[in-house]
Order: C-alpha cells, then sequence, then structure tokens
C-alpha cells in the first residue's frame, strides 16, 4: 500500500482517537455544569431572602433615627444618613460607608486553572486589563485578588500587584470552601488594603452566551435601604434579638460572603457551559475532519486501483 494510503489511515486514527477524547471531555463538562446550576438555584433563593433581611433590618435602624428627630420621612433623608450616626463608629458602618477618598481598588479576579475552555480566561484578563488601565488614568492603584492559575500567572507576569492568589478551587465550589478567599477580602478591606472591592468574573446567561461583569462588594451599596418603608410607614416592627445592631454586625459580613461566594459560583457555572461548547465544536470539528480525510482515502485507493488495473490490462496486451 503506498505510503499517502498509510499516513492518511494513521492521520483518520488519530483524529478518531482525539474526538472521542473531545466528546468525553463534553460530557463531563455538562455534568459539572447541571450540578453547578442547580447549586447556584439553591443560593439565588438564600441570597435573596439574606438580601430582604439585611435591607428590612437597616431601613427600621435608619428609620427610627429619624424619627427621633421628627424628620419628614422621604427617600432624599435617608439617603443622606451619616451611618456613623445611626450605628455608631462600627463594622456596619464601615461595611456600609462609603470612604471619603478612594485611592487603591481591590479587584476580586475569577478565572480557570486549566485551558480548553474558549474565550473564558482571555475576555476576563483582557476586560481586567481595560480596568486597571482606567483606574490608573484616575491615579488609583489597582490591587488584584486572583482566584484562578490562569489568571495569576498572567497578572504576575505582567507585574501587576497581586494581593492574593488562589488556585484549585474545586469544579462545584461549596460556600465552606470558598470561605477562606471570600473573609481574606472582606478582612484586607477592613483593614484598609484598599477602598473599594470589585469583583470581576463571567456570569453565566445560558449555555451558549455569557457575559463580563464588575460588581461593587464593598462598601455594601446593594440594600433597598427605606425605600418602601419611607413611603409607606413611619415605624417598622421587628422582634429582633438582642438587638437589630447586634444582628446586623453579624449579618453584614455573611451578606458580603455570600455575595462574594455567588460571584465565584457563577464563573465556574460560565466557565463548564464554556468548556462544554469548545469541546462540542472541537468533536463536530473532528467529525468532519475524518470526513474529509475519508474521502481523500477513497479516491487514492480507486486511483490506485485504477493504476493496478491498467498495469495488469497493458501487461496482458503485450503478451498477446
Amino acid at each position: 500500500m503506498p505510503a499517502s494510503l498509510l499516513e492518511l489511515k494513521k492521520r483518520i486514527a488519530s483524529v478518531k482517537q482525539t474526538s472521542k477524547i473531545t466528546e468525553a471531555m463534553h460530557m463531563v463538562s455538562a455534568a459539572k455544569l447541571n450540578q453547578t446550576e442547580k447549586r447556584d438555584k439553591g443560593y439565588q433563593e438564600y441570597n435573596q431572602l439574606l438580601h430582604q433581611t439585611v435591607s428590612r433590618l437597616m431601613s427600621a435602624s435608619v428609620i427610627d433615627y429619624l424619627n427621633k428627630d421628627n424628620y419628614r420621612l422621604t427617600q432624599d433623608n435617608i439617603d443622606s444618613i451619616d451611618y456613623d450616626d445611626v450605628f455608631g463608629m462600627g463594622i456596619i458602618s464601615d461595611m456600609i460607608k462609603p470612604r471619603e477618598e478612594v485611592h487603591s481598588v481591590g479587584y476580586l479576579v475569577v478565572t480557570g486553572d486549566r485551558g480548553l475552555v474558549g474565550s473564558y480566561n482571555s475576555s476576563v484578563i483582557k476586560h481586567m486589563m481595560r480596568l486597571v488601565a482606567d483606574e490608573k488614568l484616575q491615579g488609583r492603584e489597582s490591587k488584584i485578588l486572583s482566584v484562578g492559575s490562569v489568571g495569576s500567572q498572567f497578572f504576575k507576569k505582567n507585574n501587576l500587584n497581586v494581593v492574593y492568589e488562589k488556585d484549585g478551587v474545586s469544579d462545584v465550589p461549596t460556600f465552606k470552601e470558598t470561605l477562606p478567599i471570600v473573609s481574606t477580602a472582606i478582612k484586607m478591606y477592613l483593614n484598609g488594603v484598599y477602598d473599594e472591592l470589585y469583583v470581576c468574573y463571567t456570569h453565566h446567561v445560558n449555555s451558549l452566551s455569557s457575559a463580563f461583569r464588575v460588581e461593587k462588594m464593598l462598601p455594601i451599596v446593594d440594600l433597598d435601604i427605606g425605600t418602601m418603608e419611607a413611603k409607606e410607614s413611619k415605624k417598622i416592627e421587628f422582634e429582633v434579638a438582642p438587638d437589630i445592631d447586634s444582628v446586623l454586625a453579624t449579618l453584614l459580613p455573611q451578606f458580603a460572603r455570600a455575595e462574594i461566594y455567588g460571584a465565584i459560583l457563577d464563573a465556574k457555572t460560565a466557565e463548564h457551559a464554556s468548556s462544554m461548547t469548545a469541546m462540542k465544536s472541537a468533536t463536530d470539528n473532528a467529525k468532519d475532519l475524518v470526513s474529509s480525510l475519508s474521502l481523500q482515502m477513497n479516491r487514492a485507493r480507486q486511483a490506485q486501483i485504477t493504476t493496478e488495473l491498467t498495469e495488469i490490462v497493458s501487461g496482458a496486451n503485450a503478451l498477446e
């Protein structure tokens, strides 16, 4: 058999083997995607209830404070409150009160620990570099908290200020597993390592699409403080023990941890979706290549048979 046919056969066998691997990886990513989507659904329900509880408790404290001085309750009054006056100097004010000057900004960036996930990692890194450039133009320092080895290696290679890095987060992360990450990020903020904290990650839209997101985590701004209560009632009654401030001092850090965990879980879901799509595309391309190579091999075999038949007929005619 001519060498060309042997080479085509070997190449077809190699591509078929690759397609089996990519198909298996596609199935694994699909299974992990299903797991993270289920966990994310449960998290969303928990986070919604936590958000409502924290918002209502803070609304109660703010409105009680305004009532003491007989303020007319309006959203403008609530928005202009100095939280040091309401809650005193403590962790509650520290976590919700914007700092007077922002000299440095912390970015918790979530990437993957491996490749073969399409544009998942490169998209996050590209957007992150734009954010760093924008902060530099404003005279503010960017400090990176990197989750994922791909991002960590890139940021350190490009001499960015990486103040924290964590690799090896599991494919279906639990809150307990991510607790050291989120606790460190919050502790750094409270200790003044940076004046604001943002989480940068890829948001999972569906199995075929995703979107880069930048969400402000600290100080906490995503609270509906007094919005409905200020319009409907001058006083909100709660049964809270030992008191609202003590409960909020526990709930606010928990709320921040839950928000950051939700971003990491969302990013992992997007990573699995991207991996699944990439492996499906690779498998389809491999099958198309096998079809193309098989067609080439059949044509080469036909040409070989035709040549051999021609030689046999020519030899027979020469003997007559």
